[in-house]
């Protein structure tokens, strides 16, 4: 260590909440989302997959979800690799209306 240095403390900062930070509009399920991603410690912090099954993604797996009167694009062909980081999570991923479809 240089013997010159000082030691420097960082100021002691509180924590804020997610909720004085977004606007009073925002979806809260977006605020809890934004909540358990933006983690500093990674034990803690969503996994990519555990990310996709969040509530705030829930509409997106209706068959029937449009975005500006179009269908979505393919969003659950997951391939073998993707699956593989958290296998037991691909059940819940692909909605059932997507495997029936896949199927045929």
């Amino acid at each position: 260590m240089n013997p010159n240095s000082e030691e420097f403390k960082f100021p002691n900062i509180k924590p804020c909440s997610w909720n004085k930070v977004f606007k009073p509009r925002v979806d809260p399920q977006a605020i809890d989302f934004v909540s358990k991603v933006l983690v500093y410690s990674p034990q803690k912090r969503l996994k990519p997959l555990e990310a996709l099954l969040h509530p705030y993604f829930n509409e997106l797996r209706n068959q029937n979800c449009r975005i500006n009167g179009n269908p979505l694009p393919d969003l659950f062909n997951f391939s073998k690799e993707e699956l593989s980081t958290q296998p037991e999570l691909a059940d819940k991923l692909v909605p059932d209306w997507y495997k029936s479809k896949s199927k045929k």
